[in-house]
């Protein structure tokens, strides 16, 4: 049933326009209806369908900056539905329990898009207005029952407008009541979500660039990364391309990370992206290589995963992109359970000794990772088996993220690998394979106390040998360095920072001096 909730909240979605839109048809031809009551009617359901698209449009690095010009326009509908209903309670047009609620939701929901839209745009918020968004964001995750709804940009809250007539059928009436109660619950949870919010939002003040500091390395045996693109099934798009590579340059990243869905990606899309990497790998630039999984808008566990089919691309991807490291599995208990299903770790394991065999036998320089991200029993079984001396296992690593509770999941992270890198006793090499943070959910500031936390944490652990930022832009999800309208976020100075600091705590090569 859960993974059929992306499925139904698109259905919500669809019902919620087409209600919007006949019922602003309807309203317009009432002519006993005040008349500026029906020009505000008239000009919100206009612009509900394109202000949404454009609103999708601009939360992806791929297509945000061809219109980011008018962003504004959807925080303004949304503004303009509450301002409909509001007065459409005030002055008794719509039945009181229908107004009451469908107003109060609108007002919620229009708030949250002007809050978005100021957070987008680089701005600091106040912590008022990250605990509004911490809790429409928990609002959202509870009734989806999903993690990834606190970087998706495809949940959207959808404004109802008030019915200013009376219901002429009974099944019209039974729909007014379902959506008002609908818009009454998320209300309710919304207010329920409060608490955990302001909790989520103070959990990062303990993680302060200013206060909180880098371990040196000076053996010079730690880098910091970048994850390049979108996770690709294809070409990578030429927009990426240009901005992701500009990015690595300024941040001059020895490490960059790819992730890509090979059974999608054919010789053609494969050659295309060592191409794009080329140059980079000229400089000695390692790269680290994770094979993805496909993402449907409804994802049935074991049906977007087929190792068989997965192994027979191996050889082929390995021979194209010759990486320094390659992941043959993404987080196994995390994206990995929702592609494949809950698998036991001894079937990860059968695969992953597959998988690295191929890639051996092509490219024996090729090191397998593999990466623990769920922190539970399996991923700790998974994790002592790839750190155990004897598997096919070269270098074991980690997923640090915060979540809707705030960076305590990835200080909780952290604790469980120490606790598993202290009893394994693994002399083989330890990365951290992705690590972010939520700068629209919880603000741009949360992102950089996350990232740092997250590098303060590796560097000051000798068996980490390296971290990956995730992620250069926005791709699917509201985690990148730079923001679709082309600002860098904050986190960006703080990996310079970072990455100036590990720089410089190594020793200066020794100079030949001439007599």
């Amino acid at each position: 049933m859960r993974n059929l909730l992306p499925l139904l909240q698109v259905l919500f979605v669809i019902t919620v326009l087409i209600w919007d839109i006949a019922l602003t048809s309807r309203i317009v031809q009432v002519r006993q209806l005040p008349r500026a009551f029906v020009a505000l009617t008239a000009l919100a359901g206009f612009l509900v369908l394109p202000s949404l698209v454009i609103h999708l449009a601009t939360t992806n690095a791929i297509t945000g900056r061809s219109v980011t010009e008018v962003d504004w326009l959807w925080p303004m509908t949304l503004t303009l539905f509450a301002l409909q209903a509001l007065y459409a309670a005030a002055r008794r047009l719509v039945n009181p329990f229908l107004g009451f609620f469908i107003s109060a939701y609108d007002v919620i929901i229009a708030v949250d898009a002007v809050l978005r839209s100021v957070a987008a745009s680089g701005r600091i918020l106040p912590s008022s207005a990250l605990l509004f968004l911490a809790a429409t964001t928990g609002t959202f995750s509870f009734l989806m029952s999903s993690p990834d709804v606190i970087s998706s940009p495809l949940f959207v809250l959808v404004p109802m407008i008030a019915p200013a007539f009376p219901a002429l059928r009974r099944a019209t009436a039974t729909f007014r009541l379902v959506l008002a109660s609908t818009a009454g619950a998320w209300v309710v949870i919304f207010i329920t979500q409060l608490t955990p919010a302001i909790e989520a939002v103070n959990s990062y003040r303990i993680h302060d660039p200013r206060s909180e500091k880098l371990q040196e390395r000076p053996e010079g045996d730690f880098e910091i990364g970048l994850k390049l693109f979108p996770d690709l099934d294809g070409p990578p798009p030429p927009v990426a391309i240009r901005n992701d590579l500009a990015l690595a340059d300024t941040l001059e990243v020895s490490v960059v990370s790819v992730v890509i869905v090979p059974e999608e990606m054919d010789r053609a899309a494969l050659d295309s992206l060592a191409n794009a990497l080329e140059m980079m790998r000229r400089d000695s630039t390692q790269l680290i290589l994770t094979l993805g999984y496909r993402r449907p808008l409804v994802p049935l566990p074991g049906r977007t995963f087929n190792d068989a089919r997965r192994l027979q691309t191996i050889d082929r991807v390995v021979r194209i992109l010759r990486p320094d490291i390659l992941l043959p599995a993404e987080d196994p208990y995390d994206a990995g359970t929702r592609a494949a299903g809950q698998l036991a770790p001894q079937i990860w394991e059968s695969y992953i000794s597959r998988a690295a065999a191929i890639a051996k036998s092509v490219r024996p320089r090729t090191r397998i990772g593999v990466s623990a991200s769920a922190y539970d029993g399996r991923d700790s079984t998974l994790y002592a088996w790839a750190a155990a001396e004897g598997s096919p296992v070269d270098v074991v690593g980690f997923t640090l993220f915060p979540s809707r509770t705030g960076v305590r999941t990835l200080d909780a992270a952290t604790h469980a690998a120490d606790r598993w890198m202290r009893e394994s006793r693994s002399t083989k090499d330890h990365w951290v394979f992705a690590a972010g943070g939520f700068p629209e959910a919880h603000g741009e500031m949360s992102q950089e106390r996350a990232v740092w936390a997250a590098i303060a944490w590796a560097t000051s652990r000798p068996a980490i040998k390296g971290l990956i930022v995730s992620e250069a832009g926005d791709y699917g999800s509201i985690t990148g360095l730079r923001a679709p309208d082309g600002h860098f976020r904050r986190a960006t100075y703080a990996v310079m920072t970072a990455m100036r600091g590990v720089r410089e705590s190594r020793p200066a090569a020794p100079t030949l001096r001439v007599q």
